[in-house]
């Protein structure tokens, strides 16, 4: 009877031990789980802005980071909708041992946030150009957001007012263009967020400053009327049919 109660601890043992020393994020759809083969394309190959955790699964300072972790990347992909990704590197298998030590990984949890070059239309994102740094803060939901928000790339073409230079010429260009008219000083994540996602094929600008009163630009010689805004509001230009179209309260 013992030896039955022995083998059974035993096969337990081996199965909760086997359980933690598999990937950590391999079921979560909200964190990639990269390998050498993965991490080239999710990371370097990528215009978002990237925060990896390379761990070991028997670190203890790794599990309890582990929970933290799942809400921050159920909180980026579903809730803030940023344009980051959210990845992790186990570093105790024997195929991701080489990607830990190219990294330069001393200990764990190590948090590394990597931002890629600024974009430019036909040019070749390298992993070289990829800007790499040790996120130091503090290890909260809260705080690990703020810090990406601030590592995110702006696409956003700021302008002061309705009146202000540039704003026709920047709308002459071939691809459609929204633009965000509101009272914020700075551009918000989400705003960059969308700026990134839509590169390459859609501009989009922000004017900080609302106008009570229409305003007129020339657009291609054209006079275009700039509807007057009393709250934030969102509006796409038609090049072809040449005035603002599609108004959206944000």
């Amino acid at each position: 009877m013992f030896l039955k109660y022995l083998l059974s601890f035993i096969s337990l043992f081996i199965l909760v031990a086997s359980r933690a020393q598999g990937d950590e994020y391999a079921s979560d759809p909200n964190i990639f789980e990269l390998t050498p083969s993965t991490f080239d394309k999710v990371v370097h190959k990528s215009n978002y802005t990237t925060l990896v955790k390379f761990y070991a699964p028997w670190c203890g300072y790794c599990q309890q980071l582990q929970p933290i972790y799942h809400k921050l990347g159920k909180y980026i992909q579903k809730d803030a909708k940023y344009s980051v990704n959210i990845a992790s590197v186990n570093c105790d298998k024997d195929y991701n041992k080489a990607l830990c030590s190219q990294y330069q990984v001393r200990g764990f949890p190590t948090l590394m946030v990597f931002r890629p070059p600024k974009y430019g239309t036909g040019k070749e994102v390298k992993a070289q150009n990829h800007a790499s740094e040790v996120y130091q803060g503090e290890r909260t939901v809260k705080s690990m957001t703020k810090f990406l928000s601030s590592r995110l790339k702006n696409y956003v073409k700021k302008f002061h007012n309705v009146k202000s230079d540039g704003l026709g010429q920047w709308l002459e260009s071939d691809q459609p263009s929204i633009l965000l008219i509101s009272q914020a000083n700075s551009v918000s994540p989400l705003l960059k967020s969308l700026a990134i996602d839509f590169l390459g094929r859609v501009n989009i600008g922000m004017i900080g400053k609302l106008n009570n009163e229409p305003h007129t630009i020339t657009v291609d010689g054209n006079e275009i009327e700039v509807p007057a805004t009393f709250k934030s509001t969102l509006l796409y230009f038609n090049k072809e049919k040449g005035k603002f179209l599609g108004r959206a309260f944000v």
